[in-house]
């Protein structure tokens, strides 16, 4: 439980020197997580699939020589390389949080944030609003 009588300045300005930092490598984090291409290729490389960091397709490329296949396996090869790189940016998305938060990369459930902020407030020693509930 909080107790006002326990808190230091000290305190304050570390939590609010760790605050910044923490913003500060987030915000370079969303210029790099904006930058991502993920890539992936099916059919012995003949399709390729570029997206973007949300997965958006940016590109497909077809080799001639998949004209060789038939209709359903060129585009089951197509589904596979958008899986593919779709895969492939997450993968590039979470190293990049990985790295920023120096862990494991935040969830954006709702429960998940809860819980944190509740962690937060614990470990601050203040209590969570339905707590009292």
């Amino acid at each position: 439980m909080f107790r006002p009588d326990d808190f230091r300045l000290e305190d304050l300005e570390r939590v609010t020197r760790q605050s910044e930092e923490a913003v500060q490598r987030l915000s370079g984090v969303f210029g790099e997580l904006r930058a991502v291409k993920g890539e992936g290729a099916a059919a012995g490389g003949l399709v390729a699939a570029v997206v973007d960091g949300g997965g958006q397709i940016v590109e497909v490329t077809l080799d001639p020589r998949v004209m060789r296949l038939d209709s359903a396996s060129i585009a089951q090869a197509v589904t596979e390389a958008v899986r593919g790189a779709q895969a492939d940016a997450h993968r590039k998305n979470a190293e990049l949080l990985r790295e920023a938060t120096g862990g494991e990369p935040p969830s954006l459930d709702p429960a998940d944030v809860d819980t944190w902020l509740r962690d937060v407030a614990n470990a601050m020693g203040a209590p969570w609003p339905d707590d009292h509930a």
